[in-house]
């Protein structure tokens, strides 16, 4: 059984041209095109300060790009917002985590259904049998994706900031998967994990990825890149370096130019 609906999509699931953000006088983004496709696990590299969160909150409607446009399977606007770009069908995670104090698992998870929310204003102020219905709907779909990012179901009332890290990192994806993404937009998923945490999660993006959502990924574990990753984008200095398979980017000379070496 497939455990995440998602809105449908065309072949390209998220696509830019032209992307760019300055600040200032700076030029943090120049000139991105982008095709993550759908059912595709697309990841963004890059050494520090290459521009990819920058370009990632300006895909995600954080960051108001300066020029240039995108597009959420058809959909496309002069300028989006992060909440637009939600309702079109993508949610994401951030680098640093990103959760709110003293909620619960449960009630952090459901921040997400936010867009999904079928009753009326005045049915959840009165309280009546339709809100009910539907909020106990969506705690059940709640407590499905906090057992589908493999968390124990005893960890469903506690306070999500007393998790261990890798902990932490499965709630904001289930409360992202809440929404029901055809994109899923994830800014180092990874970051702070052991070898098993990482191993564990990776499986977790390949599961949802099977399952149909297109996912696109900051990552820095060149080893992860290479068994998740079947696109890779390559950005220096604000700019698209290069762009294909896992093996063919990261045995480029100008990519482990970039990276000074440092990738092996």
């Amino acid at each position: 059984m497939n455990t995440l609906p998602t809105t449908a999509m065309p072949d390209i699931a998220l696509k830019a041209r032209g992307l760019g953000v300055v600040f200032g006088g700076l030029t943090a983004v120049d000139a991105l095109d982008l095709d993550v496709m759908g059912h595709s696990i697309h990841a963004i590299i890059g050494p520090n300060g290459a521009g990819k969160t920058t370009a990632v909150n300006a895909l995600s409607g954080f960051q108001p790009p300066t020029r240039g446009q995108v597009w959420i399977g058809n959909v496309t606007r002069d300028r989006w917002t992060s909440h637009q770009m939600a309702q079109a069908g993508l949610a994401r995670t951030f680098q640093n985590i990103r959760l709110f104090g003293g909620m619960t698992v449960l009630e952090t998870v459901l921040v997400g259904a936010h867009k999904l929310f079928r009753g009326s204003l005045p049915a959840l102020l009165w309280r009546c049998a339709t809100a009910r219905a539907e909020e106990q709907r969506q705690e059940e779909r709640a407590r499905e994706l906090i057992r589908f990012v493999g968390l124990p179901d005893a960890t469903v009332g506690q306070p999500a900031q007393s998790l261990s890290y890798g902990n932490q990192r499965r709630v904001e994806i289930a409360r992202a998967l809440m929404s029901e993404p055809a994109v899923l937009v994830l800014d180092e998923p990874l970051a702070g994990m052991n070898v098993s945490e990482k191993a564990e999660v990776s499986e977790l993006i390949r599961v949802i990825r099977r399952q149909g959502v297109a996912v696109l990924m900051i990552e820095h574990d060149m080893d992860v890149i290479r068994s998740l990753a079947e696109r890779v984008t390559v950005m220096h200095q604000g700019r698209k370096l290069t762009e294909g398979s896992a093996t063919d980017v990261l045995s480029d000379p100008r990519v482990q130019d970039a990276y000074l070496g440092k990738m092996q």
